[in-house]
């Protein structure tokens, strides 16, 4: 599989009075990891948020692999292969961690309601593959043990697994995940660098990352854009973001900045 490019071109989103994105343009390539950082409020929810269909920009335009998919639906968004995780887990917590999977992957079922009834031998044929493929997700995102058991039941970790298992299950080329370190323990969360790591290097994705966890930004991606109120304010490498003078100031404060220029 080979990963999507995305392109973000001049977008805007506003809310009454506030403008929460203000023409953003960023580029991630196919297979790259890219992380998008900033303070709180900056912006960076939204920005997924446009991505993936739950708001449409006010202005700019957003391109997947060179169509234009701005303003499209959440659904229609899914179906071409974007999935994303949420900041705040949206697991189907009384279902089991297989169905939970299944449903991410219900856009891959070619069955029609009739078949469903009926239950004719391609029905079934088609459903045990589903679950296979299903399954195979749940091994490579170590989760096997746990096919049979609530998703509410999992401890914290596993559960942002099992969300990052579910986006995989619509077969993303492009995948969007919203602070995956949030709230795990330093052994989870450099168990979760070394899988998205793999997810790139596996399976070719692009990843475009939302994350708090500065060590784990700086080791993991290939390029990292910057949000301050809803503007870029830098752009590139991770050696160039730490010492940007103006990435230092939205973190730490005017101080801290002039501080760094003086040791430069």
């Amino acid at each position: 599989m080979r990963g999507a490019e995305l392109r973000v071109e001049n977008v805007f989103k506003r809310f009454g009075g506030l403008t929460a994105v203000n023409g953003v343009s960023v580029t991630a390539n196919p297979g790259q990891i890219l992380s998008v950082i900033g303070p709180n409020g900056a912006g960076k929810t939204t920005f997924f948020n446009l991505l993936t269909g739950i708001y449409a920009p006010d202005q700019g335009k957003i391109f997947y692999d060179g169509s234009d998919i701005t303003g499209k639906k959440s659904e229609k968004i899914a179906a071409i292969g974007i999935g994303r995780t949420f900041q705040n887990i949206r697991l189907f917590g009384a279902m089991t961690v297989l169905e939970n999977v299944q449903v991410g992957h219900h856009n891959h079922t070619k069955t029609s309601y009739l078949s469903a009834i009926l239950r004719p031998p391609s029905f079934q044929r088609e459903e045990n593959r589903n679950r296979d493929r299903c399954l195979e997700i749940l091994a490579y995102m170590k989760l096997s043990h746990r096919e049979d058991e609530l998703a509410s039941s999992l401890p914290y970790g596993e559960q942002r697994r099992l969300e990052i298992a579910r986006a995989l299950a619509l077969e993303p080329r492009l995948l969007l995940l919203d602070e995956p370190a949030a709230g795990m323990n330093p052994q989870e969360t450099e168990e979760l660098k070394l899988t998205i790591r793999k997810l790139r290097d596996d399976l070719g994705l692009t990843i475009v990352l939302i994350e708090h966890d500065m060590a784990m930004v700086m080791t993991l991606s290939d390029k990292i854009t910057v949000l301050e109120y809803g503007s870029v304010i830098a752009e590139g490498l991770p050696a160039e973001i730490k010492a940007h003078p103006r990435v230092i100031e939205a973190y730490l404060g005017k101080g801290a900045a002039a501080e760094g220029a003086h040791h430069a």
